[in-house]
């Protein structure tokens, strides 16, 4: 009678435990989600000039956000190399949220830069 009471009990601890394991079909359904927060169509030549090669990328929130100056690229790499998403964005700001914390490698036209999330 024990025996089998353990048996049901280590059962139900499993049961518990592989529950909390998100399923990969619900993890793959949650895409990365690119969201302008800000846009500069500006054209001051000048202005451009000055800033042509600025690219600011900070996270926070869960979040990365990138500022442009002129159009670029963005390419997000996981830390093994897998492509998880790419967008041109115009010059302004986007906030790219993804459904995982860990380390990725963002890629902006030439300059790439490790991103902790």
């Amino acid at each position: 009678m024990t025996r089998k009471l353990l048996h049901i009990a280590s059962l139900a601890i499993l049961a518990v435990a592989f529950s909390a394991i998100p399923s990969r079909a619900h993890a793959e359904n949650k895409a990365p989600q690119w969201e302008t927060v800000s846009s500069d169509d500006s054209s001051d030549s000048m202005h451009d000039e000055l800033q042509r090669e600025n690219v600011t990328i900070s996270s926070r929130d869960g979040a990365i956000y990138i500022s442009v100056a002129k159009p670029v690229k963005i390419e997000i790499y996981s830390i093994l190399g897998q492509l998880i998403t790419s967008k041109q964005i115009k010059p302004g700001t986007v906030r790219l949220s993804l459904n995982r914390r860990g380390v990725y490698i963002l890629k902006a036209g030439t300059i790439t830069r490790r991103i902790n999330l």
